[in-house]
């Protein structure tokens, strides 16, 4: 006769809710996605920072269709997965270039390697998803 292993207690929103920032503050690899003027998304591979304040910073610069989809329509999306675990936070995007950027980075931005002015993505996120947090 085999017995199963007492079941833990759920954890709390809360608690889930810290795991996914430790996810994401321990990640850098995303799947950024905006809206295109066409009501299609828009899907951006790229390297990103969870800072300690909460919000999910994007280096890039002005010419890139994701700045200029979040400049028509701030709402984004980034998803983070690593095997079966996934993070996926919503948020209304603002962008930060010239003073205003380095003064939210302190130091100046980089540009993520495209043409055009440096431009800071920014948002904290305001909906979360997740999946698999234990693995």
């Amino acid at each position: 006769m085999t017995t199963q292993p007492p079941a833990q207690p759920r954890k709390s929103y809360a608690e889930r809710k810290a795991q996914a920032e430790t996810f994401l503050r321990t990640h850098t690899l995303g799947i950024f996605a905006t809206g295109r003027k066409s009501g299609g998304p828009q899907q951006s591979i790229l390297r990103y920072t969870f800072r300690d304040n909460g919000d999910v910073v994007i280096a890039s610069a002005d010419s890139a269709a994701k700045v200029k989809n979040a400049r028509k329509n701030p709402n984004v999306s980034l998803a983070v997965t690593d095997g079966p675990t996934c993070v996926v936070v919503y948020g209304e995007a603002r962008l930060l270039q010239g003073a205003e950027a380095e003064s939210y980075l302190g130091e100046a931005p980089g540009n993520g390697s495209q043409p055009g002015e440096p431009t800071l993505i920014v948002f904290t996120p305001s909906d979360w998803r997740w999946a698999r947090l234990d693995g």
